[in-house]
């Protein structure tokens, strides 16, 4: 009886070449996935610091017209509030109504550490009107 030979494929399996060819293509995916969250993550967080800062701007704004106030120059004024601590800074412009001034207001964030100011965050305009006591 005469044996077979057994038929052995020249190629089976990948090659050592196309392993790393892959794992090269896979680690290139893999730092620009890594590079894209994060981005993502610190426009994220950038923001949040922004939304903050908007709604310290507006609170300033409405503690503003709730107390009628009405501004001369420029005024600042540090506070915390959304877990940051944030400077305040007004600026009061005439308008043509001598009943209604430009109110400029910057708020920015600042460094509890250095007792800085960071950077500024927002800058919000809105016009102040005199109201005619009752």
């Amino acid at each position: 009886m005469a044996v077979k030979p057994r038929f052995v494929p020249a190629c089976s399996g990948f090659t050592l070449l196309e392993v790393m060819v892959a794992l090269a293509i896979f680690a290139t995916a893999a730092m620009a996935l890594t590079n894209v969250a994060m981005q993502y993550t610190q426009a994220t967080a950038n923001a949040v610091l922004r939304t903050k800062a908007q709604f310290v701007a507006l609170n300033e704004i409405s503690t503003m017209e709730i107390n009628r106030e009405w501004m001369t120059g420029t005024a600042s004024k540090q506070l915390t509030q959304q877990g940051e601590t944030w400077q305040i800074d007004k600026s009061a412009q005439a308008t043509i109504s001598p009943n209604v001034q430009r109110i400029e207001v910057q708020v920015s964030l600042m460094n509890t550490e250095t007792g800085k100011v960071e950077a500024g965050i927002t800058h919000l305009t809105f016009f102040n009107a005199k109201v005619a006591s009752l």
